[in-house]
This record gives structure tokens, C-alpha cells and sequence, in this order.
């Protein structure tokens, strides 16, 4: 077979197993503190990205956590798939899987950057998890130091995927005729 059609047909593989892993890891992180307060789960889907509860004794932290754990469940699971990959590895389809599972995380962080410049435009998307972070977090707090500290989760995973070769590695896969 091609190599360029092989490639081709593990990009597209790794997308849609990606796709399902950080749907599953998003809502599981959401799960978990929902859990953790007493709250009983009553519709988790992966197909409509969804999962709900009734009940829980939530406090502030917990809801901050609540919302701000379904980005971070998946990007600390990236982290440690980063540190555990092996960057000698020659399997096409490890070093695109790698490259596209670790890169996912990292890039659904940007909306931690840049939602709160709209927040404090007045400008918010309704009902999303970094809005309704937001909206308990700036009781206390000014919302640009959501946006550096997730500019600082982004560089963490894009340094991680450079040492450890993750996207050098996609590329020399890419670049194979």
C-alpha cells in the first residue's frame, strides 16, 4: 500500500479514536467531582458529549473544579501518554496516534485563553464550561489569570511534545514518501 494512502487512512483512525477518548476523558473529569460531592449521576453519553446529576453538596471550589476538570482530566492524561511515549519508536501508526492524542488536549485549552478576553467584553458563549468557571471565579478573581495559566498548561504540552520528539516524529512520519 501508499505510504502517503497509509498515513492518510492513520490520521483519520487516530482522529476518530481521539475524537471518542477526549469526549470519554472530557465528561469522566466532569463525572468525577460530581461524584466527589454526593451528586448522583443521571445521563452520561459520549455521543452527545453530555453527563449530568442531581443532588451533590457543591461549594465554590468544587464547581470551579467541576468545570474546569473536564479540560483538564484530558490534557494530565496527554501529559502522562507524553511522558510515556516512546520516542524511538518507528510504528506509523503509534507516532501519528501520539502526535494527534496529545495535540487534542493541548489545543482545547485555547478556549481557556481566549474566553475570558470575551468575558470581560461582556461577550460570553452561554452555558460552556470556562463560562460558567468563570462566572464563580471572578467573584475573586481577575479572569486574564485564567488565560496565563492556561497559555501555561498549552506551553507545558507543547514543550513535552518537543523533548519528547511526539511532533518531530509525526513529521518525519508525514514527510515518508
Amino acid at each position: 500500500m501508499n505510504k502517503k494512502i497509509k498515513s492518510i487512512g492513520y490520521i483519520l483512525l487516530s482522529a476518530v479514536i481521539t475524537l471518542f477518548l477526549y469526549i470519554l476523558l472530557h465528561e469522566f473529569g466532569h463525572t468525577m467531582v460530581m461524584l466527589l460531592v454526593g451528586a448522583t449521576i443521571t445521563n452520561f453519553s459520549i455521543f452527545t458529549a453530555h453527563v449530568s446529576a442531581v443532588g451533590g453538596d457543591y461549594t465554590n471550589l468544587s464547581s470551579i473544579w467541576m468545570h474546569a476538570n473536564g479540560a483538564l482530566f484530558p490534557l494530565v492524561i496527554s501529559y502522562l501518554y507524553i511522558l510515556l511515549y516512546q520516542k524511538g519508536s518507528t510504528k506509523s501508526l503509534y507516532r501519528i496516534f501520539s502526535y494527534i492524542f496529545t495535540l487534542v488536549p493541548v489545543i482545547s485549552i485555547l478556549a481557556w485563553v481566549i474566553i475570558p478576553f470575551a468575558y470581560l467584553q461582556g461577550n460570553i458563549p452561554i452555558n460552556d464550561d470556562v463560562t460558567n468557571f468563570l462566572t464563580v471565579f471572578c467573584e475573586n478573581y481577575h479572569p486574564l489569570i485564567v488565560s496565563v495559566t492556561a497559555a501555561a498548561l498549552i506551553g507545558i504540552g507543547i514543550v513535552l511534545m518537543i523533548k519528547k520528539r511526539v511532533i518531530y516524529n509525526f513529521i518525519e512520519e508525514i514527510k515518508q514518501k
